[in-house]
């Protein structure tokens, strides 16, 4: 069992722990599927376990938030995917509290999370980033064609002053 877990948790550089306790089965399973839709796993994992799994992989940091109730933890690619999608799921259900985290490799803590979670996604910022350029691009046709504009309309004036 610690094997197969370090197995997967191996090379992650994002590993969420979350309280599940008090989470009923269909809850659970609804969390899963809305973390699946991100591209986000979810383990439910047993405290000893856990110790021994991330003793195994070097992670000592998990240790003191495993002490007591039922735990998971959230793995994914993507850090804001994790925590925009337990964010949302917590405001519905008010359940699956976040306790800690290995965010791109450094420790975060709940607070950090409810941060990270409130950040534009990937999408937002490069809506924003490809319509500024767009912007640009635009302004710079523009003037490329008033430049033309311009002397034809001024040599319309002069030869009709001639």
């Amino acid at each position: 069992m610690v094997d197969e877990l370090a197995a997967k948790f191996a090379g992650q550089k994002n590993l969420v722990l979350v309280d599940a306790g008090g989470l009923t089965a269909n809850q659970a399973v609804e969390l899963r599927a809305q973390l699946r839709e991100g591209g986000v796993r979810m383990r439910m994992v047993k405290n000893s376990v856990a110790v021994h799994t991330f003793r195994k992989l070097g992670i000592s940091a998990f240790e003191k938030h495993l002490a007591r109730g039922m735990n998971a933890v959230v793995y994914g690619p993507d850090p804001l995917v994790i925590a925009k999608k337990l964010a949302a799921y917590r405001e519905k259900h008010r359940r699956a509290e976040v306790k800690f985290a290995i965010v791109e490799g450094r420790e975060a803590d709940a607070a950090s999370v409810a941060a990270l979670a409130k950040l534009p996604g990937r999408e937002q910022i490069l809506a924003s980033f490809f319509g500024t350029l767009n912007g640009v691009a635009a302004k710079f046709a523009s003037a490329l064609y008033e430049i033309p504009r311009v002397f034809v309309a001024t040599l319309k004036a002069v030869s009709e002053k001639s």
